[in-house]
């Protein structure tokens, strides 16, 4: 690997780490501004269906975040008794958050992406796609479960 190919693949890692602050602002805002979007994310479901999860190996990605520092991000969304149906519906509202942050940033690394492509960087373009999808596709993946989970709980009260 020379010099230039590791150079575009930190730039890609930090890019797609760094995504995240531009989706945070943007879900912040979206949450004050215009409750109705915020609402409408909120009740969306990518399916109902959990195996399909299951299928994408996301059992794996949760054991990663609980197993390495990234257990310490998003704190805010964690269940530790039987929660009541205000308290699920903080956990809602604390998922769609992170939920758009990871969707907004997505779309930030996917603009990126374009970009490096356009200018013929490959490596660049196949990291940050790597990196995106690690980053934020399964996120957005885990947090569409979770938001499931909790419905599901919900249906049972």
């Amino acid at each position: 690997m020379n010099e230039n190919s590791g150079y575009q693949l930190c730039i890609s890692l930090f890019v797609t780490i760094y995504s995240g602050l531009p989706g945070l602002w943007i879900a912040e805002i979206l949450r004050k501004q215009n409750a109705s979007f915020f609402y409408s994310v909120k009740n969306f479901a990518i399916t109902k269906n959990i195996d399909f999860y299951k299928r994408l190996k996301l059992d794996f990605f949760v054991y990663c975040i609980k197993n390495t520092f990234f257990k310490h991000c998003n704190i805010k969304i964690r269940i530790s008794k039987k929660p009541n149906i205000s308290e699920i519906d903080k956990l809602l509202n604390e998922i769609t958050i992170s939920e758009l942050c990871h969707f907004f940033g997505f779309v930030f690394v996917v603009v990126f992406q374009i970009t490096a492509l356009f200018l013929g960087l490959y490596i660049m373009f196949f990291s940050s796609f790597l990196f995106n999808t690690i980053f934020n596709v399964y996120p957005v993946l885990l947090q569409e479960r979770n938001k499931l989970r909790l419905r599901n709980f919900l249906t049972t009260l």
